[in-house]
This record gives C-alpha cells, structure tokens and sequence, in this order.
C-alpha cells in the first residue's frame, strides 16, 4: 500500500492549518489517496469517507464496485451515486418526447406534459474534460441497474464533492435533451436529491500518456492517473 497523504485536517489558527497523517476513522490503518483527494477508502475495514469543509473531519459514505468478470482492471475511479426524485413541469418541443436521460425517471413516457419519477444518477467524482464527464454520466445512469457489484478495491481519484455531481447531474439530463433530434423550446424540471454513495468504476491504463479508459463501454478519459 502507498504511503498515506498527509492532510489539512482542522484549522489551528488564523494563520494555519493542522497536518495530519490519514487514517482511518474506523480501524486506524493508513488509507492511500492522491493530493487532491476528498474521498477515500480504507482497504482494511472496507469503508468509505468523504473529507466536509464545514467541519474539517472525514465522514462515513456507502461504498460499491462494479463487478466486470474476466475483463482487465488497472484501477478504480470513483463516481457519487446521487438517488434523485426528477419533476417535469413543462418540456416544449417541435415534436418528439421523454427519450434522453429524462426517459429514466418517467418510465419511458413520452408525453410532454407533467411528469416525473425517481432514479439515481451516476456522475464521475474525478476530474477531467467535461465532455468525458458528460459522456460516462449518461452511459453509466443509463446502464447503472444492470451493473454487479463485488467487494471493495484501492479506489483514489475523487476530488469532486456531491454539490459539483448535482451540477453535472443537472448538465447531463439537459445535454441529452438539447442533443435529440426534435427542437426543444423549454423545460422546467426540478431534481430533488437524496445521500449520495460511491460507486468504484473500473479502468485500465492506456500507454504512457497517463490517460485511463473504463473497463465496460472503453470510453478514454484524459486525467493523471499518478
């Protein structure tokens, strides 16, 4: 295991901040993670955290991994899974219906009055171009049900809070909206969100160049991998 990052971890003084290795909450083993990390996972006891601000203290998060038998696996990158209730007040639109992401939490109904429903959304916790973003958050929502899940691996990368996840939610959902064919003219939706968990999505290394592609649709993300 790597050597554990040193973190801020509470405030000292005006001046400040206090340094202190990262272990673990629960069990006190040093948890591996990369500089910018806000999420963590300890491979000993098997449970997840996630760095507040507020408080400046580690606090407890559900933690999953997509299970890809017989498939290669460099690494895990972590995505927040954000259970999330969706109301369509109004879609406007030359035509067409409820057949992007919007579909997931209206059953498929293709009527362009009210409607709604509840799913989850799976949006990348790490950095990197906000079309891979986008791409990965529409795939992985949509193939989420389907997914197994196995036991916990190393799992570092995610630098992005719930409250940034929410904004790619919301940017995702409208992206599949303004991409289909028919025109649209306006929407008035609301997402109200539930607790967040984390979901280790498996990656492989591609060459050199320390960009990584995940393991199930293969689609390449540029982001240092360390």
């Amino acid at each position: 295991m790597e050597d554990p990052v040193r973190v801020p971890v509470t405030p000292r003084s005006a001046s400040g901040l206090r340094l202190a290795p990262l272990d673990c909450p629960s069990c006190g083993a040093a948890v591996a993670a990369d500089s910018e990390d806000i999420v963590y996972y300890c491979t000993a006891c098997r449970n997840g955290y996630r760095f507040e601000d507020a408080r400046s203290a580690l606090a407890p998060v559900e933690v999953a991994f997509v299970s890809l038998p017989n498939r290669q696996v460099d690494l895990y990158l972590p995505f927040w899974l954000l259970p999330a209730r969706v109301e369509i007040r109004e879609r406007g639109a030359a035509g067409g219906g409820f057949s992007g992401l919007l579909s997931l939490f209206t059953g498929g109904d293709r009527a362009a009055s009210s409607s709604g429903g509840e799913g989850t959304f799976a949006v990348p916790a790490f950095a990197a171009p906000l079309g891979q973003v986008t791409d990965l958050t529409q795939r992985y929502t949509r193939k989420l049900p389907e997914l197994g899940e196995r036991l916990g691996e190393r799992l570092t990368g995610g630098c992005y809070q719930p409250v940034d996840a929410e904004k790619l939610a919301h940017y995702s959902l409208i992206d599949t909206e303004v991409a289909k064919s028919d025109t649209l003219q306006k929407l008035d939706y609301s997402i109200e969100f539930g607790a967040p968990r984390l979901l280790g999505v498996p990656f492989v290394r591609q060459g050199k160049s320390g960009g990584v592609a995940d393991a199930y649709f293969g689609v390449s993300v540029s982001r240092a991998t360390g």
